[in-house]
């Protein structure tokens, strides 16, 4: 059997009500993560997670659903976080000692500079790595641990149903029915980006006002009021875990907005992660300079190409003012100092970063999305190639930092995403245009 085959199953059993159909996208997506490598059309796979996770709820399988809807999304995220693994790590889990550690180390090097090639000329010896070093589908006791800080709401649009699941850190998951089409969601989603190009525009406030009630009214206050219900202290920290259509949404800015009535970001703290997997890894990996605040603020008003940024200067200045006196080090980069290498070399020593300058989200070729530096644009494809150590917080005052591959938005290819790839543990984008003001 092969991956089409399974999908096959799947779809007939979805067809028929017949009950093998959650063990079919079990199969399909173990199918897919040995033949999904970077990014090799996984566009043609893109309903199979959101699918498979509604099957989960319809069953009533909802730790299932979750496994599954980690497995089948960030696929290529994923298979290059298991190429990150530590060496110390490495060497606990095998047996084979130091050879095992330097091939995997020469293994790492090459699947982390595979893109820029063709996926025909590596894909089956990457595939055959990546089945290697981890086949074991994530289970619920691990990725349940997202959770301790506060619960992850995964919010999924399948053509089957519309569905949040609340995971928490003391019980199963609680469901919440999203009483949505998915064509409405997608209508939702489209008008908003639509939206998003033209900010800035004070007519487009009515507009928008009006798509972030519908946020409310039809999907974030039904898991509100669940919250409530759970007793999720208010003002407590709560992350989104979109997916699909959804991950184009501004879920955090929901809210009725009418006087005497509190939107969402007046009763809890909106956060977001990519899947449960990476928010457990963001934890774990704790630098033991945390406390030590090495600050770099990166500014480029004068790029290469794009216009002019009249107010990066001062932006960097207020930054500077505000935070030179409170942290360990403080180091300013603009102009002629902001240039491609000059940014890379800058977060090899520092752990906070505050990067101001042009955001070039590249929709069709998501890899060579960019900031857009002195001296040329610095791609998704440099930052994943770095090497930074113990980065800590990046606040990307960029345009459409979020934005990424229109045709698999699962896969979250985006600045932002390829910043937190990097190590960083929080990362503030945008998924909208930033005035130059």
């Amino acid at each position: 059997m092969d991956l089409a085959a399974a999908k096959s199953w799947a779809t007939s059993a979805e067809k028929m009500n017949h009950g093998s159909a959650l063990v079919a996208y079990e199969t399909a997506l173990k199918f897919l993560d040995q033949h999904v490598t970077l990014l090799s059309s996984s566009s043609r796979h893109f309903d199979l997670a959101v699918d498979a996770f509604s099957c989960g709820i319809r069953h009533g399988e909802l730790t299932t659903a979750v496994e599954l809807v980690e497995q089948g999304r960030a696929v290529f995220w994923t298979h290059l976080a298991r190429f990150r693994t530590t060496l110390d790590e490495l060497s606990m889990a095998r047996h084979t000692g130091a050879a095992l550690a330097e091939e995997f180390k020469h293994l790492s090097f090459r699947l982390r500079n595979a893109f820029d090639q063709s996926t025909e000329d590596q894909s089956p010896q990457i595939r055959q790595l990546t089945m290697q070093w981890d086949d074991v589908p994530p289970l619920f006791s691990d990725l349940q641990k997202a959770a301790e800080e506060g619960p992850v709401i995964v919010v999924n649009a399948s053509q089957y149903s519309r569905d949040a699941l609340i995971v928490l850190s003391d019980q199963g998951p609680v469901h919440v029915l999203i009483d949505l089409t998915r064509a409405e969601v997608s209508e939702l989603s489209s008008e908003f980006r639509s939206l998003s190009e033209q900010f800035g525009c004070s007519d487009l406030q009515y507009k928008l006002a009006g798509i972030l009630r519908k946020l409310w009214r039809d999907i974030v206050e039904p898991v509100v009021q669940t919250l409530r219900v759970l007793n999720v202290r208010p003002r407590s920290r709560i992350w989104w875990c979109p997916t699909a259509e959804f991950t184009l949404l501004p879920l955090h800015a929901a809210g009725p907005y009418e006087r005497n009535r509190d939107n969402l970001s007046q009763i809890y703290i909106s956060s977001y992660t990519p899947t449960l997997a990476t928010l457990v890894h963001a934890r774990r990996n704790v630098s033991q300079y945390a406390s030590t605040q090495v600050f770099v603020a990166i500014g480029q008003g004068n790029p290469d190409r794009g216009k002019e940024l009249r107010c990066v200067v001062p932006e960097l200045a207020a930054i500077a003012q505000r935070l030179g006196p409170i942290v360990s080090s403080f180091t300013s980069l603009q102009d002629n100092l902001a240039t491609v290498q000059g940014a890379l070399d800058a977060l090899n020593y520092n752990q906070w970063l505050h990067l101001a300058c042009h955001g070039m989200p590249n929709r069709t070729q998501p890899f060579e999305s960019s900031f857009t530096m002195r001296d040329g644009p610095l791609m998704i494809k440099d930052i994943i190639r770095s090497n930074w150590q113990n980065p800590e917080f990046a606040f990307l005052s960029a345009c459409h930092t979020t934005v990424g591959d229109k045709k698999s938005p699962d896969e979250s290819i985006h600045l932002a995403a390829a910043m937190q790839f990097s190590g960083f543990r929080s990362v503030v984008g945008s998924m909208w245009s930033v005035d130059d003001e």
